[in-house]
This record gives C-alpha cells, sequence and structure tokens, in this order.
C-alpha cells in the first residue's frame, strides 16, 4: 500500500528488529524465500539451471547468499561471486556467509589484482545471475569494480534477476547512479520504494514483486507514511456504499462547464465519465448556439444554455446563472473545450473567486490560470485540479522536462503552496494534497495515449465527488478506476487503438470489482 524511500524502509526495518523484536536474521531468511518463490514463478526451471549469485558487502549480499544455500537445497548449480573479501562482511550478511563455507557451496572472492576476464567466465558460463550487489542505501555513484561488473552483466543474454533493487539504481528518485543493472524481474522487500515505480527506475526493474517479510502492517502508518500506491485492494476501502434506497437526488449533481466550436465532444466525454462513475444528475452548462448539438450528443444529461461570445464560448454574461444554478449543487467541472478567449478566460477567473461548490478544473480553465496561479489560493470552494505535465510546466511558468523530472516534488510542492488537490497526470499519474498525502497510481496502460481521456478522467473524478466522497480520496478513485477500466478494455492485447468512450464503458466492470471487494456488491446484500 506504501510506497517508501530508501531511509524509510531503512527507519522500518531497524524499529521491526529493536521495537517488535523479530530477529534480523528472521527477516532475511523472510525476504530470500519469498524472492525465491517470486523467481521460481518467472523461471520454473530455475533448479536445473547454472546459477551465479553476485553478491557485494551489505545485506543485500545476505539476502543472497540465502537464496544460494535455498537454490543450492533445491538442486541448483550454485556459484557465488563475492565482490568483495569476507572479511567486509557483517552481523547478518557474515553469519550467512559462513553458512554457505560449512555447505560447500562454491564461492569466488573476487581479486581485482588478477585477471579480469579469468574470473568473470563464472558469470559468462551462468544461465541465471541474481544480483545481490548494492541494495537500497546506495547514495553514490557506482564506481571501479561494481560498475564494470554491472556494465557486464547487462550484455548477458541470460535473466537478470534483482534482489530488493537492480544494483545502482537510486531506491527514492529512480535515478541510475552512474549505471545500473537492468533486471527481467526483481523482488523488493517490505514495500515498494520510490525508485520501483517511477521512470526511469522501473525500466531498469523489470516485473516487480513485493514481499512480505514480516514487518508489522501498522508500522508505516504509525511511522507517518503518507506515500500511497494506488491499487486495488486500497480504493476500494475508499468506495462508500450505496444505500438500497438511493435514488438520483441522493446521488450528487454534477455541473459541466464545457463546449466551445470544434470540442463538443470533450463536453461529452466528461459527462459520459460523471454518468459512468455513478453520479445521479448531471447538467452540462454550454454556449446557447451549440446546445442544439449537445443534446443530439448526449441522452443521460441534461443542459442549460448560457450567454455566449460572439465566437460561441461561454460569456461573463452567463456569470450569475451559473451562480445561481451551482449554488445547491455538489461539484463543477469545468475547462476541457470551453476554450482560450479572453473573455471565456475571465469567466473562469471569477468563477473560482466566487463559486461555492467543489470545483475540478483542467485543460482550458487551467491555462486561464497561468498568469495568476495565485487566484487558487482566494478560492471559495475546494479545487481539484488536474494537469498534464505541459499545463503544469504553465503553471509553474517552467518546462515541461523539469516538471517531469521531478513528478513528486513538483506536484506536493504546487499542492501545499496553493492548498489545492492536484493530480499530476502521465504514466504513474500523482496525487498530492496539501497535508502531504501523496498516491503514486499503479493502473493504466499507453494504449491511454489518445485524445479525451482527460475529459473522462475529469468527468470520473467530480462524479465520485459529488457522491460525497472526500476530495483527495475522489481523486485516487477515479485515477485508480480510470486506469483499471483502460487495463480491462485491452486485456494486455494491444497499446494502442483504444479510444477514450471505451474506457468509459469498462468504468462500472471496474466499480463492480472494487464493490465486491469492500463486500458491498449487489451480491452481499
Amino acid at each position: 500500500m506504501f510506497v517508501l524511500t530508501a531511509s524509510e524502509m531503512a527507519h522500518l526495518d531497524r524499529q521491526t528488529i529493536d521495537q517488535i523484536g523479530i530477529p534480523g536474521m528472521v527477516l532475511m531468511e523472510n525476504a530470500a524465500r519469498g524472492a525465491a518463490a517470486f523467481f521460481l514463478e518467472i523461471l520454473p526451471d530455475l533448479p536445473k539451471r547454472r546459477v551465479a549469485v553476485v553478491a557485494g558487502a551489505g545485506n543485500n549480499a545476505g539476502d543472497g547468499f540465502v537464496l544460494a544455500r535455498l537454490f543450492h537445497g533445491q538442486g541448483a548449480s550454485v556459484r557465488v561471486i563475492c565482490l568483495r573479501p569476507p572479511d567486509r562482511l557483517q552481523g547478518d550478511a557474515l553469519a550467512n556467509f559462513r553458512i554457505l563455507e560449512k555447505l560447500q557451496i562454491p564461492v569466488l572472492v573476487w581479486n581485482e589484482d588478477q585477471d579480469f576476464a579469468a574470473q568473470w567466465q563464472w558469470l559468462a558460463q551462468s544461465e541465471v545471475i541474481i544480483d545481490a550487489i548494492l541494495g537500497t542505501g546506495l547514495k553514490s555513484e557506482v564506481r571501479g569494480l561494481y560498475r564494470r561488473v554491472i556494465e557486464g552483466l547487462n550484455t548477458l543474454s541470460v535473466p537478470l534477476l534483482a534482489v530488493d533493487i537492480p544494483s545502482g539504481l537510486d531506491a527514492s528518485t529512480g535515478h541510475p547512479l552512474g549505471v545500473a543493472v537492468r533486471a527481467n524481474a526483481t523482488a523488493t522487500f517490505g514495500f515498494r520504494k520510490i525508485g520501483h515505480v517511477v521512470s526511469p527506475g522501473e525500466d531498469y526493474v523489470g516485473n516487480l514483486r513485493v514481499v512480505d517479510i514480516g514487518i508489522p502492517p501498522g508500522l508505516a502508518e504509525a511511522s507517518g507514511i503518507k506515500r500511497l500506491w494506488l491499487q486495488e485492494n486500497l480504493v476500494a476501502r475508499w468506495l462508500p456504499p450505496r444505500p438500497a434506497e438511493t435514488h438520483k437526488g441522493t446521488a450528487g449533481h454534477v455541473v459541466v462547464l464545457s463546449g466551445s466550436p470544434g470540442k463538443t465532444g470533450a463536453a461529452t466525454l466528461i459527462c459520459l465519465g460523471a454518468g459512468r462513475v455513478g453520479a445521479g444528475l448531471v447538467t452540462l452548462l454550454v454556449p446557447a448556439s451549440l446546445n442544439p448539438i449537445l443534446e443530439v450528443k448526449l441522452t443521460e444529461t441534461m443542459t442549460l444554455p448560457l450567454a455566449e461570445t460572439a465566437e460561441q464560448t461561454a460569456g461573463l454574461g452567463a456569470l450569475d446563472e451559473i451562480l445561481r444554478f451551482t449554488r445547491d449543487k455538489q461539484v463543477l467541472a469545468m475547462g476541457p473545450g470551453i476554450s482560450l478567449h479572453p473573455e471565456t478566460r475571465e469567466l473562469v477567473r471569477t468563477l473560482l473567486l466566487q463559486a461555492t461548490c467543489p470545483m475540478v478544473l483542467d485543460a482550458d480553465a487551467l491555462t486561464a490560470l497561468a498568469a495568476q496561479p495565485e487566484l487558487l489560493g482566494n478560492a471559495a470552494a475546494p479545487l481539484i485540479l488536474t494537469p498534464h505535465p505541459g499545463e503544469m510546466a504553465r503553471l509553474l511558468h517552467s518546462s515541461t522536462p523539469q516538471v517531469q523530472n521531478h513528478r513528486l516534488e513538483v506536484a506536493t510542492a504546487f499542492s501545499q503552496k496553493y492548498g489545492v488537490i492536484l493530480v499530476l497526470k502521465g504514466h504513474r499519474t500523482v496525487v498530492a494534497a496539501p497535508d502531504g498525502r501523496l498516491a503514486l497510481n499503479g493502473s493504466g496502460n499507453p494504449a491511454m495515449a489518445s485524445g479525451g481521456m482527460g475529459d473522462v478522467l475529469t468527468g470520473m473524478i467530480a462524479g465520485f465527488l459529488g457522491q460525497g466522497l472526500e476530495p483527495f480520496q475522489a481523486a485516487c478513485l477515479g485515477v485508480y478506476t480510470h486506469g483499471a477500466a483502460a487495463d480491462l478494455a485491452t486485456g494486455g492485447r494491444f497499446s494502442r487503438g483504444l479510444l477514450a468512450s471505451e474506457v468509459a464503458e469498462q468504468v462500472p466492470a471496474v466499480i463492480g470489482r472494487l464493490e465486491s471487494r469492500s463486500g458491498q456488491g449487489a451480491c452481499a446484500r
């Protein structure tokens, strides 16, 4: 559920050993046994292969030593290559090395004064390599023998299985520290680390499995960690039960401000997203001349024609009517497809300051605020912003690469500065709250790279918010369900050609899955 930095993980390890009383040897044994089970899922014939365990000098090496013992016991031809002399080992790692000696498992202690190529043959002749060189505590650039060995490992055409994290990868940022192992699979211990799930780190991790090593479940939360991994078993807890007597008037009324010439599709998709997550009522506020078009496109959504500019966009003349209409509504979503007309921009800024219902802002509404982001701090109601990286860069007067290179930091800082829920879209969408909560999304796939996906998401978040969810949870549920619906639509069969409307069609099935997991599905009643 949680995503940790390297220092947070080290703190939890130490608490488990010192305060809870679970010995480090037990944690190490649990870690290696869980990793072994995972690696056997990846390579069922592993015990029939020649296995090389490459070890450094820390606890990561100790995990590798236990794996060597376990696979040796299963009949594998195992060799251990120690890149540092055993006298550099201590504690649990040293104890497990002594066990290898007693079992007479072959060990090569690398000698940097001897020929590299001759010693390399122990690795070159292996059919599986287990990387136990460097763990999550690495902070400095990889150099010397370690670097040369890692570079060599990446040239081999055999499976590379990483213990805890691919050696050389920064567990807290996901950036290689000079060089890093490109693993086929990684077994990490206790919790995901940031470096496992953000770019470019996830490209080095391969198939990831989190192994339970015995750290008490409540310890991370008690330690004040607020960084979450959005997955089904977490977000299902947040989906509120729907009583049998629920009707459209009690399921939330979502108001959508959207539409301009050439952009009526955006309005349609927002309304579709809101309806698919269960909003009882959806009303679209649309420039009057476009109302006939939207009434044809939308069946379940009501429309309210607005005073408009000469360019058929929502005008300032619509302000009083919008304020009256939204006064008793649960949420206003605005931005996609409203245009960048100066008068429409001014309408957005004025609504931000005067509308009293919670708002979800996206697309053109964010651009309207780019020159004056300080207005966000003066909003009359709670806000959820859903920028893509380019829109985020405009709000920050920065660049898209700068945003992408620091996604977690950017989202956190902006959310806290302006007191908003910030949904920074993209691969591994980030959701940040002013109180320090932060979530990384675990759902979604590359087939979502098509127009209209963000419009559906805006509607989904608004729909959840309209049903009474707390804003951070509404944003997280929308983000996860959106990605999970895309995963369901593709089924892993294709990576392009998915339409936004097709994602919306799969949303009820995902919600049904969440309801079943939380015990509130129709069959549970």
